[in-house]
């Protein structure tokens, strides 16, 4: 009967009330306790990966820094090898300018000493030229000695042309033939395909009479021998002192379609040695 009364009073009371047995807190408690303890798992889970990306973190700045301290020390090395580099050169650049202004000094010396020499030469055998036919011209005449030589090189008679082509422009420099005579003594060992001792003799060219109507001829020349070398680089080379000294000479469209071919040969080593 109390029982009774008891339940009778809790349903009278206002409001909504909610009650649990005994078993059903139990219930709620261990719940709640799993779930805490869930809870707790994923807190450490998440500890643990927060610790591991800052360990990462800190292991990624340490690898920065190191490779920026030795990228500063690679670029530090880098300048120096660059400034000893430098020096290097401008030593090398110096040595080079001085050699090649003893190798001017020695190279003139010789020039004038060749001169002489073939002066002296051309002054013991004014008297005598012995050209094949026995025909000998008389001492000191220009004249005679460039009939000689052309008839000599007509027949084809090298020797004799350059020797008497020699007499004339050294023993006569200063006659109107001269220079006409150095560049057919290149000739003369062009015909001979002595393509060096050529190159050599047309220098003497536009060194001896620059002004010769057969400077640009020469240079030309010049050209075609050493292509015939195969010295590309040289053979070019005399064609812009042809283009340079000579603007308007007639020779330099066929120049300039010479130029463009040893232009374009130039890495073909069956063409060009250099």
């Amino acid at each position: 009967m109390k029982k009774l009364v008891a339940v009778v009073f809790v349903a009278a009371l206002p409001g909504c009330m909610f009650f649990t047995t005994k078993s059903e807190g139990k219930a709620l408690r261990k719940d709640v306790q799993a779930l805490d303890a869930r809870v707790a798992t994923k807190e450490d889970d998440l500890t643990g990966k927060v610790d591991e990306l800052k360990r990462v973190l800190d292991e990624a700045t340490k690898i920065l820094k190191r490779n920026s301290a030795d990228i500063g020390a690679d670029v530090e090395g880098l300048r120096n090898d660059i400034k000893v580099s430098a020096g290097l050169v401008s030593a090398a650049k110096n040595m080079l300018d001085e050699l090649k202004g003893e190798l001017d000094k020695y190279k003139a010396q010789n020039d004038e000493r060749l001169t002489a020499l073939e002066a002296r030469l051309s002054a013991v055998e004014a008297g005598r030229l012995g050209l094949g036919g026995g025909t000998t011209a008389p001492a000191g005449n220009p004249d005679e000695l460039w009939t000689q030589a052309t008839a000599a090189f007509g027949a084809k008679r090298w020797n004799d042309a350059r020797e008497a082509f020699k007499k004339l422009s050294i023993g006569f420099p200063t006659h109107d033939r001269a220079d006409d005579a150095q560049y057919f003594r290149g000739e003369t060992y062009f015909q001979e395909s002595a393509w060096d001792p050529a190159i050599g003799e047309y220098q003497k060219v536009w060194e001896k009479f620059p002004d010769s109507a057969l400077a640009d001829d020469a240079l030309f020349r010049a050209a075609e021998a050493a292509k015939s070398l195969k010295n590309c680089t040289e053979a070019r080379a005399y064609l812009t002192a042809l283009k340079q000294k000579f603007p308007k000479s007639t020779l330099l469209k066929k120049a300039a379609t010479m130029d463009k071919d040893l232009k374009a040969a130039a890495k073909n080593k069956s063409k060009c040695t250099s």
